[in-house]
Protein backbone atom coordinates (compact mmCIF):
# COMPACT_ATOMS: atom_id res chain seq x y z
CA UNK A 1 0.00 0.00 0.00
CA UNK A 2 2.91 2.35 0.98
CA UNK A 3 4.44 1.51 -2.28
CA UNK A 4 0.96 2.52 -4.39
CA UNK A 5 0.37 5.57 -2.53
CA UNK A 6 4.29 6.77 -3.12
CA UNK A 7 4.20 5.94 -6.55
CA UNK A 8 1.22 8.07 -6.99
CA UNK A 9 2.61 10.85 -5.50
CA UNK A 10 5.43 10.71 -7.94
CA UNK A 11 3.21 11.13 -10.71
CA UNK A 12 1.40 13.61 -9.31
CA UNK A 13 4.80 15.53 -8.82
CA UNK A 14 5.89 14.67 -11.87
CA UNK A 15 2.70 16.19 -13.85
CA UNK A 16 3.59 19.18 -11.94
CA UNK A 17 6.92 19.11 -13.18
CA UNK A 18 5.99 18.61 -16.42
CA UNK A 19 3.29 21.04 -16.84
CA UNK A 20 6.53 23.81 -15.82
CA UNK A 21 7.76 22.91 -19.13
CA UNK A 22 4.80 23.38 -21.08
CA UNK A 23 2.61 26.58 -22.03
CA UNK A 24 3.47 30.19 -22.49
CA UNK A 25 2.93 31.80 -18.93
CA UNK A 26 5.10 31.11 -16.09
CA UNK A 27 4.52 27.52 -14.87
CA UNK A 28 3.40 26.78 -11.44
CA UNK A 29 3.27 23.79 -8.96
CA UNK A 30 0.18 24.18 -7.36
CA UNK A 31 0.67 24.03 -3.44
CA UNK A 32 3.12 21.14 -3.30
CA UNK A 33 4.32 19.89 -0.52
CA UNK A 34 7.56 22.55 0.10
CA UNK A 35 10.20 20.05 0.28
CA UNK A 36 9.18 18.61 -2.96
CA UNK A 37 9.43 22.17 -4.18
CA UNK A 38 12.80 22.62 -2.14
CA UNK A 39 14.18 19.35 -4.10
CA UNK A 40 12.97 19.93 -7.49
CA UNK A 41 14.95 23.62 -7.19
CA UNK A 42 17.95 21.88 -5.94
CA UNK A 43 17.92 19.27 -9.07
CA UNK A 44 17.50 22.18 -11.54
CA UNK A 45 19.83 24.38 -10.17
CA UNK A 46 16.99 27.38 -9.73
CA UNK A 47 16.18 29.08 -7.24
CA UNK A 48 12.31 29.49 -6.18
CA UNK A 49 9.47 31.48 -7.18
CA UNK A 50 6.68 31.58 -4.52
CA UNK A 51 3.14 33.04 -5.28
CA UNK A 52 1.31 33.55 -2.24
CA UNK A 53 -2.69 34.26 -2.82
CA UNK A 54 -6.08 33.38 -1.41
CA UNK A 55 -9.39 33.11 -3.22
CA UNK A 56 -10.88 36.27 -2.43
CA UNK A 57 -7.65 38.38 -3.04
CA UNK A 58 -8.89 40.80 -6.51
CA UNK A 59 -5.17 41.57 -7.13
CA UNK A 60 -4.11 37.79 -6.61
CA UNK A 61 -6.61 37.34 -9.51
CA UNK A 62 -5.60 40.20 -11.10
CA UNK A 63 -2.06 38.97 -11.48
CA UNK A 64 -3.20 34.88 -12.33
CA UNK A 65 -5.09 36.22 -15.09
CA UNK A 66 -3.12 39.03 -16.66
CA UNK A 67 0.44 38.90 -15.67
CA UNK A 68 1.39 35.23 -14.97
CA UNK A 69 0.01 33.79 -18.26
CA UNK A 70 2.06 36.16 -20.78
CA UNK A 71 4.70 34.30 -22.55
CA UNK A 72 7.67 37.39 -21.81
CA UNK A 73 6.88 36.88 -17.98
CA UNK A 74 7.04 33.07 -18.33
CA UNK A 75 10.17 33.09 -19.88
CA UNK A 76 11.73 35.22 -17.19
CA UNK A 77 10.12 33.75 -14.14
CA UNK A 78 10.45 30.07 -16.27
CA UNK A 79 14.72 30.39 -16.89
CA UNK A 80 15.47 31.66 -13.42
CA UNK A 81 13.08 29.90 -11.13
CA UNK A 82 11.24 26.58 -9.91
CA UNK A 83 7.46 28.20 -9.25
CA UNK A 84 5.48 27.49 -7.18
CA UNK A 85 1.95 28.88 -5.99
CA UNK A 86 -0.02 28.62 -2.38
CA UNK A 87 -3.74 29.22 -1.09
CA UNK A 88 -2.36 30.29 2.11
CA UNK A 89 -5.31 29.43 3.84
CA UNK A 90 -5.42 25.68 3.17
CA UNK A 91 -2.90 22.93 2.99
CA UNK A 92 0.51 23.26 2.04
CA UNK A 93 -0.52 26.80 1.65
CA UNK A 94 -1.06 27.20 5.45
CA UNK A 95 2.11 25.54 6.36
CA UNK A 96 4.09 27.40 4.21
CA UNK A 97 2.29 30.86 5.46
CA UNK A 98 2.75 30.01 9.17
CA UNK A 99 6.42 28.84 8.54
CA UNK A 100 7.24 32.24 7.01
CA UNK A 101 4.78 34.21 8.37
CA UNK A 102 7.35 37.06 8.86
CA UNK A 103 7.21 37.67 5.46
CA UNK A 104 3.26 37.54 4.64
CA UNK A 105 1.22 39.83 5.67
CA UNK A 106 -0.76 41.09 2.61
CA UNK A 107 -1.68 39.49 -0.82
CA UNK A 108 -0.21 39.28 -2.93
CA UNK A 109 3.14 37.99 -1.69
CA UNK A 110 5.89 37.28 -3.90
CA UNK A 111 8.83 35.70 -2.71
CA UNK A 112 12.03 35.21 -4.22
CA UNK A 113 13.84 32.05 -2.03
CA UNK A 114 17.21 30.47 -2.36
CA UNK A 115 16.94 26.53 -2.28
CA UNK A 116 18.47 26.69 1.49
CA UNK A 117 15.31 28.40 2.21
CA UNK A 118 16.87 32.25 2.15
CA UNK A 119 14.16 34.77 1.27
CA UNK A 120 16.25 37.28 -0.79
CA UNK A 121 13.42 39.04 -2.21
CA UNK A 122 9.72 40.00 -1.46
CA UNK A 123 6.77 42.08 -3.26
CA UNK A 124 3.82 42.82 -2.40
CA UNK A 125 0.93 43.78 -4.47
CA UNK A 126 0.06 43.32 -7.85
CA UNK A 127 2.05 45.42 -10.29
CA UNK A 128 1.46 46.35 -14.21
CA UNK A 129 3.30 43.63 -16.40
CA UNK A 130 6.20 45.80 -17.20
CA UNK A 131 7.29 46.86 -13.96
CA UNK A 132 6.77 43.41 -12.20
CA UNK A 133 9.39 42.41 -14.56
CA UNK A 134 11.74 45.20 -14.07
CA UNK A 135 11.61 44.35 -10.40
CA UNK A 136 12.15 40.90 -10.65
CA UNK A 137 15.18 41.54 -13.20
CA UNK A 138 16.90 43.81 -11.35
CA UNK A 139 16.86 41.69 -7.87
CA UNK A 140 18.20 38.85 -10.26
CA UNK A 141 20.96 41.59 -11.91
CA UNK A 142 21.86 41.93 -7.71
CA UNK A 143 20.61 45.41 -8.06
CA UNK A 144 18.90 47.33 -5.21
CA UNK A 145 17.28 49.98 -4.43
CA UNK A 146 20.44 51.42 -2.37
CA UNK A 147 22.45 50.83 -5.55
CA UNK A 148 20.10 53.12 -7.34
CA UNK A 149 19.66 55.24 -4.44
CA UNK A 150 23.72 55.51 -5.02
CA UNK A 151 23.05 56.71 -8.66
CA UNK A 152 20.79 59.35 -7.68
CA UNK A 153 22.69 60.80 -5.24
CA UNK A 154 25.48 61.15 -7.36
CA UNK A 155 23.48 63.17 -10.18
CA UNK A 156 22.45 60.37 -12.36
CA UNK A 157 18.46 62.24 -13.11
CA UNK A 158 17.24 60.94 -16.60
CA UNK A 159 13.60 60.66 -16.79
CA UNK A 160 14.01 56.72 -17.77
CA UNK A 161 16.24 55.93 -15.09
CA UNK A 162 14.43 58.10 -12.17
CA UNK A 163 10.98 56.08 -13.31
CA UNK A 164 12.79 52.85 -12.93
CA UNK A 165 13.58 53.74 -9.56
CA UNK A 166 10.65 55.10 -8.00
CA UNK A 167 9.36 51.59 -9.21
CA UNK A 168 12.12 49.37 -7.03
CA UNK A 169 11.03 52.18 -4.24
CA UNK A 170 7.94 50.56 -4.80
CA UNK A 171 8.35 47.13 -4.71
CA UNK A 172 10.73 47.40 -2.19
CA UNK A 173 8.18 48.60 -0.19
CA UNK A 174 10.16 51.70 0.46
CA UNK A 175 7.34 54.34 0.58
CA UNK A 176 8.71 57.04 2.69
CA UNK A 177 11.87 57.02 0.61
CA UNK A 178 9.65 57.25 -2.77
CA UNK A 179 7.76 60.27 -2.05
CA UNK A 180 11.19 61.94 -1.27
CA UNK A 181 12.55 60.78 -4.53
CA UNK A 182 9.47 61.51 -6.34
CA UNK A 183 8.97 65.15 -4.86
CA UNK A 184 12.83 66.53 -4.99
CA UNK A 185 12.74 64.77 -8.89
CA UNK A 186 9.74 66.82 -9.81
CA UNK A 187 11.32 70.38 -8.12
CA UNK A 188 13.96 70.05 -10.60
CA UNK A 189 11.38 71.37 -13.72
CA UNK A 190 9.90 74.51 -14.36
CA UNK A 191 5.84 74.50 -13.51
CA UNK A 192 4.86 74.84 -17.14
CA UNK A 193 6.48 71.34 -17.19
CA UNK A 194 3.14 70.06 -15.86
CA UNK A 195 1.48 70.17 -19.30
CA UNK A 196 3.74 67.14 -20.42
CA UNK A 197 1.61 64.14 -19.83
CA UNK A 198 4.95 62.32 -18.31
CA UNK A 199 5.96 64.82 -16.09
CA UNK A 200 1.96 65.32 -14.95
CA UNK A 201 1.75 61.87 -14.66
CA UNK A 202 4.58 61.75 -11.81
CA UNK A 203 3.23 65.17 -10.66
CA UNK A 204 -0.18 64.54 -9.94
CA UNK A 205 -0.42 62.91 -6.41
CA UNK A 206 2.26 65.31 -5.28
CA UNK A 207 -0.52 68.58 -5.75
CA UNK A 208 -1.73 67.89 -2.47
CA UNK A 209 -1.37 71.35 -1.09
CA UNK A 210 -4.03 74.37 -2.20
CA UNK A 211 -1.31 76.52 -1.02
CA UNK A 212 1.42 74.92 -3.04
CA UNK A 213 2.71 77.13 -6.33
CA UNK A 214 2.19 73.87 -8.12
CA UNK A 215 -1.80 74.14 -7.01
CA UNK A 216 -2.52 77.51 -8.26
CA UNK A 217 -0.59 76.94 -11.17
CA UNK A 218 -2.87 74.33 -12.37
CA UNK A 219 -5.67 76.43 -11.01
CA UNK A 220 -4.80 79.28 -12.98
CA UNK A 221 -4.25 77.63 -16.11
CA UNK A 222 -6.51 74.93 -16.55
CA UNK A 223 -8.21 76.38 -19.73
CA UNK A 224 -4.66 75.71 -21.19
CA UNK A 225 -4.34 72.40 -19.76
CA UNK A 226 -8.37 71.72 -21.13
CA UNK A 227 -6.75 73.21 -24.71
CA UNK A 228 -3.91 70.75 -24.72
CA UNK A 229 -6.11 68.05 -24.52
CA UNK A 230 -5.96 67.22 -20.54
CA UNK A 231 -9.46 66.15 -19.28
CA UNK A 232 -11.32 69.24 -17.70
CA UNK A 233 -13.68 67.33 -15.44
CA UNK A 234 -10.39 65.29 -13.82
CA UNK A 235 -8.73 68.55 -13.53
CA UNK A 236 -11.45 70.05 -11.18
CA UNK A 237 -11.63 66.55 -9.38
CA UNK A 238 -8.06 66.95 -8.67
CA UNK A 239 -8.30 70.49 -7.27
CA UNK A 240 -11.74 69.89 -5.88
CA UNK A 241 -10.52 66.52 -4.20
CA UNK A 242 -7.52 68.50 -3.04
CA UNK A 243 -9.20 71.53 -1.31
CA UNK A 244 -11.80 69.09 0.14
CA UNK A 245 -9.13 67.09 2.38
CA UNK A 246 -7.54 70.73 3.93
CA UNK A 247 -10.61 71.81 4.03
CA UNK A 248 -11.88 68.60 6.25
CA UNK A 249 -8.33 68.60 8.29
CA UNK A 250 -8.95 72.73 9.20
CA UNK A 251 -12.30 72.15 10.25
CA UNK A 252 -12.05 69.19 12.33
CA UNK A 253 -8.93 70.68 13.86
CA UNK A 254 -10.90 73.52 14.74
CA UNK A 255 -13.35 71.55 16.58
CA UNK A 256 -10.98 69.77 18.56
CA UNK A 257 -8.26 72.93 19.60
CA UNK A 258 -8.61 75.80 22.15
CA UNK A 259 -4.66 76.70 21.13
CA UNK A 260 -4.32 80.08 20.64
CA UNK A 261 -1.65 79.99 17.99
CA UNK A 262 -3.23 76.85 16.31
CA UNK A 263 -6.75 78.73 15.69
CA UNK A 264 -4.53 81.53 14.59
CA UNK A 265 -2.83 79.27 11.84
CA UNK A 266 -5.97 77.61 10.84
CA UNK A 267 -7.83 81.32 10.42
CA UNK A 268 -4.85 82.07 7.95
CA UNK A 269 -5.28 79.16 6.43
CA UNK A 270 -8.78 79.16 5.46
CA UNK A 271 -8.42 83.01 4.52
CA UNK A 272 -5.99 81.40 1.75
CA UNK A 273 -8.92 78.90 0.88
CA UNK A 274 -11.59 81.76 0.55
CA UNK A 275 -9.62 83.62 -2.13
CA UNK A 276 -8.89 79.99 -3.78
CA UNK A 277 -12.53 79.04 -3.82
CA UNK A 278 -13.36 82.16 -5.73
CA UNK A 279 -12.45 80.32 -9.05
CA UNK A 280 -15.24 78.81 -11.08
CA UNK A 281 -14.24 74.84 -9.96
CA UNK A 282 -17.01 72.13 -9.46
CA UNK A 283 -17.81 72.01 -6.17
CA UNK A 284 -16.42 75.36 -4.83
CA UNK A 285 -19.25 77.44 -4.33
CA UNK A 286 -20.15 74.49 -1.18
CA UNK A 287 -16.40 74.84 -0.28
CA UNK A 288 -16.69 78.45 0.10
CA UNK A 289 -19.60 78.55 2.15
CA UNK A 290 -18.47 76.04 4.57
CA UNK A 291 -15.41 77.71 4.73
CA UNK A 292 -17.23 81.30 5.56
CA UNK A 293 -19.02 79.13 8.46
CA UNK A 294 -16.22 78.06 10.13
CA UNK A 295 -14.50 81.50 9.70
CA UNK A 296 -17.44 82.90 12.24
CA UNK A 297 -17.21 79.85 14.43
CA UNK A 298 -13.31 80.45 14.85
CA UNK A 299 -14.20 84.66 15.39
CA UNK A 300 -17.00 83.43 17.69
CA UNK A 301 -18.91 85.70 15.80
CA UNK A 302 -21.98 84.26 16.54
CA UNK A 303 -24.52 86.87 15.17
CA UNK A 304 -22.67 86.72 11.64
CA UNK A 305 -22.39 82.71 12.05
CA UNK A 306 -26.52 82.56 12.58
CA UNK A 307 -26.84 84.22 9.37
CA UNK A 308 -24.33 81.86 7.47
CA UNK A 309 -25.25 78.89 8.69
CA UNK A 310 -28.82 79.22 7.90
CA UNK A 311 -28.94 80.61 4.98
CA UNK A 312 -26.43 79.26 2.97
CA UNK A 313 -27.70 75.78 4.61
CA UNK A 314 -31.12 76.93 3.58
CA UNK A 315 -29.94 76.97 -0.28
CA UNK A 316 -28.21 73.42 0.28
CA UNK A 317 -25.04 74.61 0.44
CA UNK A 318 -23.42 72.94 3.59
CA UNK A 319 -23.79 68.77 2.90
CA UNK A 320 -21.68 67.83 5.63
CA UNK A 321 -24.11 67.49 7.43
CA UNK A 322 -21.37 66.62 11.00
CA UNK A 323 -19.73 70.38 10.49
CA UNK A 324 -23.24 71.70 10.25
CA UNK A 325 -24.23 69.60 13.49
CA UNK A 326 -21.15 70.88 15.33
CA UNK A 327 -21.90 74.76 14.29
CA UNK A 328 -25.50 74.35 15.34
CA UNK A 329 -24.42 72.87 18.60
CA UNK A 330 -22.08 75.56 19.36
CA UNK A 331 -24.19 78.33 18.38
CA UNK A 332 -27.17 77.43 20.38
CA UNK A 333 -25.12 78.32 23.35
CA UNK A 334 -25.35 81.78 22.61
CA UNK A 335 -28.83 82.48 20.69
CA UNK A 336 -31.08 84.52 23.31
CA UNK A 337 -33.56 85.64 20.66
CA UNK A 338 -36.71 83.22 20.32
CA UNK A 339 -37.22 84.17 16.63
CA UNK A 340 -33.87 83.08 15.89
CA UNK A 341 -33.71 79.72 17.94
CA UNK A 342 -37.30 79.23 15.94
CA UNK A 343 -35.41 79.69 12.46
CA UNK A 344 -32.40 77.43 13.70
CA UNK A 345 -34.29 74.49 14.80
CA UNK A 346 -36.78 74.54 11.61
CA UNK A 347 -33.36 74.47 9.76
CA UNK A 348 -32.14 71.85 11.36
CA UNK A 349 -35.69 69.73 12.03
CA UNK A 350 -35.54 70.17 7.94
CA UNK A 351 -32.26 69.48 7.34
CA UNK A 352 -32.75 65.59 9.42
CA UNK A 353 -35.67 65.11 8.14
CA UNK A 354 -34.43 65.49 3.97
CA UNK A 355 -31.79 63.25 5.54
CA UNK A 356 -34.03 60.28 6.36
CA UNK A 357 -35.94 61.10 3.18
CA UNK A 358 -33.62 60.42 0.63
CA UNK A 359 -31.20 58.08 2.14
CA UNK A 360 -32.06 54.36 3.29
CA UNK A 361 -28.82 54.19 5.41
CA UNK A 362 -28.96 57.38 7.64
CA UNK A 363 -25.87 57.95 9.61
CA UNK A 364 -26.13 61.14 10.96
CA UNK A 365 -28.50 62.12 13.96
CA UNK A 366 -29.03 65.93 14.49
CA UNK A 367 -31.75 65.02 16.81
CA UNK A 368 -29.30 66.19 20.36
CA UNK A 369 -28.97 69.27 18.33
CA UNK A 370 -32.64 70.02 17.90
CA UNK A 371 -33.62 69.04 21.43
CA UNK A 372 -31.21 71.36 22.55
CA UNK A 373 -32.82 74.06 20.70
CA UNK A 374 -36.47 72.83 21.78
CA UNK A 375 -35.43 73.06 25.32
CA UNK A 376 -34.21 76.57 24.88
CA UNK A 377 -37.46 77.58 23.49
CA UNK A 378 -39.04 76.18 26.59
CA UNK A 379 -40.96 73.70 24.40
CA UNK A 380 -40.27 70.41 26.84
CA UNK A 381 -42.24 67.70 24.95
CA UNK A 382 -40.75 68.35 21.70
CA UNK A 383 -37.32 68.13 22.85
CA UNK A 384 -38.46 64.68 23.91
CA UNK A 385 -39.73 63.60 21.45
CA UNK A 386 -36.06 64.87 19.71
CA UNK A 387 -34.29 62.36 22.31
CA UNK A 388 -36.59 59.79 21.42
CA UNK A 389 -36.18 60.16 17.86
CA UNK A 390 -32.49 60.17 18.21
CA UNK A 391 -32.49 56.90 20.27
CA UNK A 392 -34.80 55.25 18.00
CA UNK A 393 -31.97 55.96 14.95
CA UNK A 394 -29.12 54.86 17.32
CA UNK A 395 -30.99 51.61 17.46
CA UNK A 396 -31.91 51.21 13.90
CA UNK A 397 -27.96 51.87 13.06
CA UNK A 398 -26.91 49.50 15.50
CA UNK A 399 -28.78 46.78 14.24
CA UNK A 400 -28.02 47.54 10.81
CA UNK A 401 -24.32 47.55 11.91
CA UNK A 402 -25.34 43.77 13.78
CA UNK A 403 -27.35 42.45 10.03
CA UNK A 404 -23.77 43.14 8.47
CA UNK A 405 -21.88 41.40 10.54
CA UNK A 406 -19.94 44.63 12.56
Amino acid sequence: MKNIVLTGWMLLVSFFLYAQGEGKGVQFMDNAPWKEVVKEAKKQNKMIFVDCYTTWCGPCKDLAATVFPREDVGNLINKHFVSVKYDVERGEGLAFAKEHREYINAFPTLLMIKPDGEVFYRMVGAYPTEMFMKGIQYRLDGITWQDMEKEYNAGKRDFDFVMDYLDVLVMSEQPEKYEEVKRDYIRQFPLDSLMNPKIWALAEATIDDPASETYNYVLQHINEFASRGFNRYDLEWKLSLTYYYEMNRLINLGFKTENADTLGQIQERLQVLEGIAQAPVKNFPGYLACVRVEESYLAKDYQEMFYRLIYLGENNLLDNLDWVYAWADDLLEHLSSQEQLRRCVDFLVHLQQAEEKDNDWVAKNGYPVIAKAYEKLGEQGKAQEAIRLGEALEKQNEERMESFGF
